[in-house]
């Protein structure tokens, strides 16, 4: 035991040791093996992303291809990034130095679909596979390959054309245009009337455009030939030889309807123009009249043109039925098939013949004939259009030749005697025959000579009785009796009764027929009758047609129809059962339509039940989808009727019942049979067996193509096979002997099923569930019991049984398994269980995940209702008990598994009662390993377009991430999660982009390692925008600053013009100066500043700012004020407000701190302090007031500080004070704003802060004083820029830090201090020590940590080299002037600089610095920080008693020190 444990451990370490040398060899060679290679389905004009990933893939090239026969080769698309097709909706979605290249195809189409190759030209090749799907919303003819066009060959010169992949004897080149022209199809359609156009794709139209056309066009192509005998012997399937026959099955929502023979068009095609150069066409002008009681004759003529390719003509006679010769009896059908069954005979009739009489036929009988034209090798022509016809009653014979008819009156030479000179007028009024015809124009043009015409036409006869019956208005009756005198515009109305004026003018000649006599109806069935007649009385023999009318007058109003040509006994079919019919006939002879029949109405025979209940499908779909637990939402699909449209709309929502649809659907039935007949697809024809199988494509979505077949089936099957048996078990084991029993679903006999057939099998122990069908021996019986013996005892055996009829067999529904010994029966029955799922597969795997997947059982009964369970272990446990789960779907994922170990499964089905549950036996055993865990790589986000994202516009974002388990991927847009999933390749288009959205970032968790971020940073493109000020005032021989900040991507062309024409800029001088800077930090932000020395009045006006850039232009006007008064006085009322001054002083804050007021009320001055302070307006004055002669007890209150001795201060010197206010307003700085502390490492960290909100413009230069909190002594340096980078810090130490901004004419207040503190990976801040918003501060400050600790934990990663970010640094953008003057960046600061583009420079101070407080020892400037700090040459700056009186105060604490 003790040896196998060290040799087990010895195997498992050398294969840990093996892993790990694998790993390693990956590592170094190139691999495909993450690329996606899930099929992928799209539909027509939608885009296909292809993902392929190459790792290490060095200097080898990646290509994308499209598979094509091996002939042809595969078609190369691109190479690396370059696109080698001509085709420009392909291109490559890369980003440098990543692994992923997308193959993007827009606007698919079906020729798109197929099989996509990622090659790697490594050695050897590395190839990934990628399936495209296109599905259409119609059916589509094939797409026509490169394959297909013949190199070097025409029409006219090969024998042997190659028609997508199949080879035809000749050209296919048949053009059957004038028969389409004949046809009336479209211009637009007619490209489809040319064979060759459709095989080349140059038809010229989509399709779907001409689908309503197309039984015609295809009518046409088939020219009237029979191509089926070529069709059959080329295997096209009988559901898709329509076209061999002429015919097309228009395509409806109708799931029946959905099938797919787009694979046998090529044959069909090329059988098609086989046959036209061979084949006869059809006869034409076929008809058939009964001359007596026992012979009809045919007559027809010859096919134009094709007359040589017929060599005879064959007619089919098909006798149908006798009839009663007794009107008021009616033949039961039925009864008259079985005492004369229907029979045809063939007459063959020699070629050059066009009649043909057949004798010997049933007296009073229906028959229905029909004929074809064959050729000397036995090619046929389609046959012609059936024709139903009667042979007459006993004695009774077929008219006789018409005889002429009466001659007309001579109306021509009427009118021509009257002076009626117009032709056209004689051609329309003076034939009764084109009276009809007439139109408004006639009427208005004839209206001279209308009292000559009409009473012409009346022949001097008085038709209006005639009229009158025929309802014409009493005006038109006018007309009718030929005296009119004047035809005005009140005639107009009777253009519609010309018609019924025709026929009275020609009945009152007595040239027309009277009524058909003894109009009658016999032998009145549900859906046709016979009509009788016999000629007219009078000019009986001069008819030559007769037209019947009928219309259907209940349930509902139908139009009236007519049939022409028509003879007694007459044939009414098509009718309507159970319905009320009008019907009258009317004579016809060579002068025009005699008098209508009486009008008989009738009412057709309902359909008898049984007839009803034929109609009607016995098997009930909807019941077994209910019984089978199917759910209430998925139920439209349980119909044999269900519309394609609902089957992809519930797709998704019902993809876990469609096993359940297909068991129902067939019914228990085996439609095998059935579904070959109809060319069912082999990897489909598992469904005519209820068997889903999606791992292997027999699948329902899968066979979509071709489900109308399979629908089919199941509808005929389910009507005529017989149902599975129920309730299957043995109730008797004995040794040797096993009884079982069942109960019969067909008990009133409605299948007429013949007996049952009993399979049963030895069951051998490595036996599995793919062998379920397969049996040993079998044993018939009527009964649904059986006794099976001699069988080995203590074997198992399994046993399934099928009913049987003559139109086929059932299904299996469920198997009986027993061990076949008395032992082993405890007395009990057996149920019978259904066959174990099988082909057991792994879907998807992860390190902590597996999924599994099935099939649903081979053998189940379709109502029962399944459930399964999948059991599990670890191998390497070695436990005796697996665990469970328990599932309603043929798929389960299994989750918190342990990373990179083997388990053991195996599946079972469940066919759940009210009471019990029974198991099959298990499936096949999987062993299946858990992935190895490794941490989540993102790479830096790539986004689309590359160059220019527009503001308002739409981009793609494209997060590609490793790992395993599979990561999930969050993509930020400026630190705001946008959008997670679970995937290793997330795209998304954001829409109506922001100028606001520069920060973009992936971000990839799998809950293994650090997870991991990686951003890029864009400018947004936008049009320029500009912020300038409204209105400034400037005194005389002043310097006026105005500033202009634009934002804008590109970069802007920026001006300054004197009028709003934008005509006259601003140009630089002696006096004028104009610069423009770009922002340090922001791409996007543009300055633009001019500066006016000793400002006059003609400077004083409107000047605007202008910026343009490719994407637009904008203007700011600035107006400027110049005047000889000082600038308006100080109201700091509101300041004072903030600072609680009392409301009785706050007068005194109105007018620049008023001290006549102040006196007059030495109640405030206890509170000059706080008016000082908003007075100073966050300016440091002391430069000034220390010039002015303020004394130092009193220079606090020049930077807003409290003093002691204010009553003296006050009244001695406010007004000096007040005077450096007014004169640092407008040139000195404001406090620096949002100062922020960002972590670098342990050791140092960046300061950086915004512009002061006060005379931003005005800046020159910042100091920086840092400390640990307590400290004595405190670190400064200085920085043109808005940052600064602090080293040489203790981690775990407590700092603060202020900041301050100067010029040469002062500085600014410092800031409230901010106190941090750093620690090995993060860095906390604090709020100001003296802030009055701590709070929010805090959660401010908070929202930095947490981003400083993103930042530090990929700054150490990348330290590491855990990590490698390729992202492309921005090019600074350029700043284009219309002047000529230039861009200036501020220069870098005299502290450590942050990037390798900034520079230390030296900054002279000029004197307002020198009253900065510096001097004592423990001050120091930061040596790492300020390598050329100003200060270590600086002078003593001030007394340093003076200093500890002014700077200390009273406490000493604080940044008053060095303030």
């Amino acid at each position: 035991m003790v040896a196998g444990c060290y040799l087990w451990g010895a195997l498992v370490a050398g294969y840990i040791s093996l892993l790990v040398a694998v790993e390693e060899q990956e590592q170094k060679v190139p691999s495909l093996k993450h690329s996606l290679t899930t099929p992928l389905i799209k539909v027509e004009d939608d885009d296909a992303l292809l993902t392929c990933v190459v790792k290490n893939q060095g200097n080898f090239t990646l290509m994308w291809k499209k598979a094509a026969k091996e002939k042809a080769g595969n078609k190369i698309l691109t190479a690396n990034m370059e696109r080698i097709t001509s085709d420009e909706r392909l291109k490559i979605m890369h980003e440098d130095g990543g692994q992923v290249y997308v193959l993007v195809v827009r606007n698919v189409t079906i020729r798109d679909a197929g099989m996509y190759i990622c090659e790697l030209n490594s050695d050897p090749p590395l190839r990934s596979f990628h399936e495209l799907k296109v599905l259409s919303a119609t059916l589509q003819p094939p797409v026509p390959t490169e394959s297909s066009v013949v190199t070097g060959a025409t029409a006219s010169t090969k024998d042997s054309v190659e028609v997508w992949g199949y080879s035809t004897e000749r050209p296919v080149d048949h053009d059957f245009s004038p028969c389409c022209a004949a046809r009336n199809i479209s211009t637009v359609c007619q490209g489809f009337c040319k064979l060759k156009n459709i095989l080349d794709g140059n038809t010229g139209v989509n399709p779907s455009d001409c689908e309503e056309e197309f039984p015609d066009i295809v009518s046409c192509m088939a020219d009237g030939r029979n191509h089926m005998p070529c069709c059959v012997e080329a295997g096209i399937p009988e559901v898709c030889t329509d076209l061999c026959r002429g015919e097309y099955t228009v395509q409806t929502d109708n799931i029946k309807s959905m099938f797919s023979c787009s694979a046998y068009t090529a044959p069909t095609l090329a059988c098609i123009a086989a046959g036209i150069e061979t084949l006869p066409k059809q006869p034409q002008g076929f008809s058939a009249e009964a001359l007596n009681d026992t012979s009809i004759r045919l007559h027809w003529l010859p096919p134009a043109k094709t007359d040589h390719l017929t060599q005879s003509y064959r007619v089919n006679v098909t006798y149908l039925q006798f009839l009663s010769p007794v009107f008021s009896v009616k033949v039961d059908t039925s009864k008259a098939k079985e005492i004369y069954p229907p029979n045809s005979a063939l007459h063959g009739i020699p070629r050059g013949k066009t009649e043909f009489i057949i004798n010997g036929l049933e007296k009073f009988s229906l028959y229905e004939v029909s004929m074809w034209a064959e050729n000397k090798d036995g090619g046929k022509s389609l046959s012609t259009y059936d024709i139903k016809i009667v042979t007459h009653m006993e004695g009774d014979s077929g008219d006789p030749e018409p005889l002429e008819s009466p001659t007309l009156p001579n109306i021509r030479s009427c009118c021509i005697s009257n002076n009626v000179t117009h032709a056209k007028c004689v051609d329309k009024f003076c034939d009764p025959r084109n009276v009809a015809s007439t139109q408004l124009t006639d009427l208005m043009i004839c209206a001279p000579w209308d009292t000559e015409m009409f009473q012409c036409l009346a022949d001097g006869k008085d038709h209006t009785p005639c009229c009158a019956a025929k309802r014409l208005p009493p005006l038109c009756q006018e007309l009718c009796s030929g005296n009119v005198t004047d035809i005005n515009f009140k005639y107009f109305r009777c253009l519609s009764y010309m018609n019924e004026l025709s026929s009275c003018m020609l009945e009152g000649y007595g040239v027309l027929p009277s009524r058909p006599v003894n109009f009658r109806f016999s032998n009145l069935q549900t859906t046709f009758g016979i009509l009788h007649w016999d000629k007219p009385d009078t000019l009986g023999d001069t008819v030559v047609d007769y037209v019947v009318k009928y219309q259907r007058i209940t349930p509902d109003t139908g139009k009236t129809m007519s049939v022409e040509h028509a003879k007694s006994p007459f044939i009414l079919e098509n009718l309507d059962s159970a319905s009320t019919y009008e019907v009258f006939v009317e004579p016809v002879n060579n002068i025009g339509t005699g008098e209508a029949s009486t009008r008989i109405v009738f009412r057709t025979a309902s359909r008898k039940i049984e007839d009803l209940l034929d109609s009607v499908n016995p098997y009930n779909q909807s019941s077994c989808c209910l019984k089978s637990g199917m759910k209430p939402e998925c139920l439209p699909l349980c119909s044999y009727d269900a519309n394609i449209s609902e089957v992809k709309s519930l797709a998704r929502l019902c993809a876990d019942e469609f096993s359940k649809v297909v068991r129902c659907a067939a019914g228990g039935r085996d439609h095998l049979p059935c579904c070959a007949r109809r060319g069912v697809p082999n990897n489909c024809q598992p469904l005519c067996q209820a068997v889903h199988q999606a791992s292997t494509g027999a699948d329902f979505l899968q066979c979509l193509p071709n489900i109308g077949q399979i629908i089919t089936c199941y509808e005929e099957g389910t009507t005529k096979l017989p149902p599975p048996i129920k309730d299957f078990k043995a109730v008797s084991v004995q040794d040797g002997i096993v009884v079982l029993t069942w109960q019969v679903d067909d008990l009133n006999g409605t299948f007429n099923t013949a007996h049952f057939e009993v399979y049963y099998k030895l069951v051998e122990e490595n036996s599995t569930g793919s062998t379920v069908f397969e049996s040993d021996q079998q044993i018939n019986t009527t009964v649904p019991i059986v006794k099976i013996p001699d069988l080995e005892t203590g074997k198992k055996y399994r046993f399934f049984v099928v009913s049987r009829n003559l139109k086929g067999t059932s299904l299996p529904s469920s198997i009986v398994t027993v061990n076949v010994s008395s032992e082993a029966w405890n007395g009990t029955s057996i149920s019978g269980a259904s066959s174990p799922p099988h082909l057991l597969e792994v879907d998807s795997h992860s390190a902590t995940w597996l999924q599994f997947a099935w099939n649903p059982p081979a053998i189940t009964h379709p109502e029962d209702v399944l459930k399964y369970r999948l059991y599990y272990q670890q191998v390497s446990a070695n436990l005796s008990k697996f665990d469970m789960v328990e599932t309603d779907v043929t798929t389960v994922q299994l989750t918190g598994l342990t990373p990179n170990t083997q388990y053991a499964l195996y599946s079972t089905a469940l066919i759940v009662t009210k009471d019990t549950k029974i198991e099959s036996t298990p499936s096949e055993t999987l062993i299946a390993w858990t992935d190895p865990a490794f941490p989540a790589f993102v790479e830096a986000p790539t986004i689309h377009p590359i160059n220019m994202v527009t503001e308002g516009s739409s981009m793609t974002v494209l997060c590609i991430a490793m790992g395993t388990p599979l990561p999930t991927v969050t993509l930020y847009i400026n630190g705001h999660p946008l959008r997670s999933e679970i995937t290793r390749h997330m795209v998304t288009m954001v829409h109506n982009v922001t100028s606001d959205m520069g920060h973009v970032s992936c971000y990839a968790d799998n809950g293994y390692g650090t997870p991991m971020i990686a951003s890029r940073k864009i400018t947004i493109s936008r049009a320029p925008t500009l912020s300038a000020p409204a209105s400034t005032t400037v005194m005389n021989d002043d310097v006026l600053f105005l500033q202009c900040k634009v934002d804008a991507f590109p970069a802007p062309t920026m001006a300054i013009f004197r009028d709003s024409e934008l005509k006259q800029s601003m140009m630089s001088d002696d006096r004028i100066s104009i610069t423009a800077r770009g922002d340090e930090e922001d791409m996007a932000t543009f300055y633009l500043s001019m500066e006016i020395a000793k400002v006059n009045q003609s400077d004083g006006q409107t000047y605007y700012c202008h910026a343009n850039n490719t994407l637009g232009a904008n203007s700011a006007p600035m107006l400027v004020n110049v005047t000889d008064q000082p600038l308006p006085v100080m109201n700091v009322t509101q300041c004072c407000l903030q600072q609680n001054v009392s409301a009785d002083c706050l007068d005194i804050c109105a007018f620049s701190i008023d001290f006549d007021m102040m006196i007059r009320k030495p109640q405030c001055i206890p509170q000059f302090s706080l008016m000082m302070s908003c007075a100073s307006d966050g300016s440091d004055h002391r430069h000034c007031c220390s010039t002015g002669g303020v004394p130092s007890n009193c220079l606090d209150w020049c930077r807003g500080e409290a003093v002691e001795e204010s009553e003296v201060c006050a009244l001695s010197h406010s007004k000096t004070i007040v005077g450096c206010f007014h004169q640092g307003k407008e040139n000195l700085p404001g406090k620096p704003t949002n100062i922020k502390v960002r972590p670098i490492d342990k050791n140092s960290a960046m300061v950086f802060w915004d512009l002061p909100e006060k005379n931003p413009h005005s800046v020159e230069l910042y100091r920086v004083f840092w400390r640990p909190v307590g400290a004595k002594g405190a670190n400064k340096s200085d920085t043109v820029q808005r940052k600064l980078v602090l080293h040489e810090l203790h981690s775990g130490t407590t700092y603060e830090v202020v900041v301050k901004a100067g010029n040469s004419n002062g500085t600014s207040q410092l800031t409230q201090p901010l106190k941090f503190i750093t620690a090995d990976e993060f860095i906390i801040a604090t709020s100001p020590v003296r802030s009055n918003v701590g709070g929010a501060v805090g959660i401010v400050l908070a929202v930095f940590i947490v981003l400083g600790l993103v930042v530090v934990v990929i700054y150490v990663m990348k330290k590491k080299n855990l990590i490698v970010l390729s992202v492309k640094k921005p090019d600074s953008p350029s700043v284009a002037f219309e002047n000529p003057f230039y861009a200036v960046r501020d220069p870098a600061s005299t502290a450590q600089a942050v990037s390798a583009e900034d520079y230390n420079v030296h900054i002279s101070s000029s004197g307002s610095w020198q009253s900065e407080m510096s001097g004592t020892p423990s001050d120091r400037s930061s040596a790492s920080s300020s390598p050329h700090s100003p200060d270590k040459n600086e002078s003593t700056e001030m007394n340093p008693s003076m200093y500890e009186q002014i700077s200390l105060g009273v406490n000493g604490q604080g940044f008053k020190r060095f303030k």
